[in-house]
């Protein structure tokens, strides 16, 4: 089994390889670049983008690999931007017509849940924290597909919130990554920032400690008083991340889990993995090249998906 998986769910254009033995290879081209002099990103650009990587990608792949040995095809289906998600389709569906071979929609989701499971194995239940730049949310998993989400953010998304307070401090984009550099060279006092109260005890909400973070900026601004905008960007990571880990305690109390899993592209702030693995015995997180959108996660699941339904033959 081989199995090709794509992803073009945002500013990743990404495709990999993987078998039964693990990963066999991996093209990713990220727009992060090209969209910092935007501020963010911009779907029709990022469409056209992904055009021209995707090609790129797949002329390297050629190069390397007989694509001929591919079995399945796995792409992302959602959820996601509609034009970059309809050029990873189309491109699948071609693939797939000219090998001859079945496609396979992924819930992108699901792949990043099961990102960590590339390196490490999952016994289930397992509970996930998913925490990306469109989503947060706790997964609970008792088998591959069976996946319920009991809490979710009921406005902004963290990764979201990341780029915004970024945006207003003017320290550039992509937030996260930079936000997250200063915090582990801050060795200052923190801002005291409330956490967020949500009615339902597993839900999250950001947008009022984004709204105290701007509100802080903005008021110095209008007072004409200087800040510390690294002592700022660091007291907000520490709030959110210590906000999203008190969350996921609360979730492993409540439910018989054997696995904690930890995924999304927010899965790279080091702050959040250094507390996350504290939480819980059996703790897998992803490695740094699969925490991000990639293809791997997307063939990793489907490659899942096959062996559940292999072993009920």
């Amino acid at each position: 089994m081989l199995i090709l998986g794509i992803e073009t769910s945002h500013d990743d254009t990404s495709l990999a390889l993987l078998n039964e033995h693990g990963v066999v290879d991996m093209i990713s081209i990220s727009q992060a670049d090209f969209f910092k002099k935007y501020g963010g990103t911009i779907p029709e650009l990022a469409s056209r983008e992904h055009v021209q990587n995707i090609a790129i990608i797949l002329d390297q792949m050629i190069k390397k690999h007989n694509l001929k040995d591919i079995s399945h095809i796995a792409y992302t289906e959602k959820p996601g931007l509609i034009g970059t998600l309809q050029i990873g389709f189309l491109f699948a569906s071609a693939l797939s017509l000219s090998l001859d071979v079945p496609l396979i929609p992924i819930n992108h989701l699901y792949g990043h849940l099961f990102s960590a499971s590339i390196d490490n194995k999952v016994i289930f239940p397992a509970l996930c924290l998913l925490v990306s730049g469109g989503h947060t949310q706790l997964l609970l998993a008792k088998d591959v597909d069976q996946i319920e989400i009991i809490g979710e953010t009921m406005d902004d998304a963290i990764g979201e919130v990341f780029d915004k307070v970024a945006a207003k401090s003017n320290i550039g984009f992509p937030g996260g990554p930079i936000i997250d550099k200063i915090f582990e060279n801050y060795r200052g006092e923190f801002i005291t920032f409330t956490k967020p109260k949500t009615l339902k005890e597993l839900d999250f909400s950001f947008s009022g400690l984004k709204t105290q973070v701007i509100n802080y900026i903005h008021n110095s601004f209008q007072k004409n008083t200087k800040i510390d905008v690294n002592q700022v960007v660091a007291s907000f990571q520490k709030t959110a991340i210590d906000y999203v880990i008190e969350k996921t305690k609360t979730a492993v109390s409540q439910h018989n889990i054997k696995t904690l899993i930890l995924g999304g592209g927010v899965s790279a702030n080091s702050y959040l993995r250094k507390e996350f693995v504290k939480i819980f015995d059996n703790t897998i997180i992803p490695n740094l090249k699969y925490a991000t959108d990639n293809g791997a996660m997307i063939a990793q699941y489907a490659f899942l998906q096959l062996e559940k339904m292999n072993s009920k033959k």
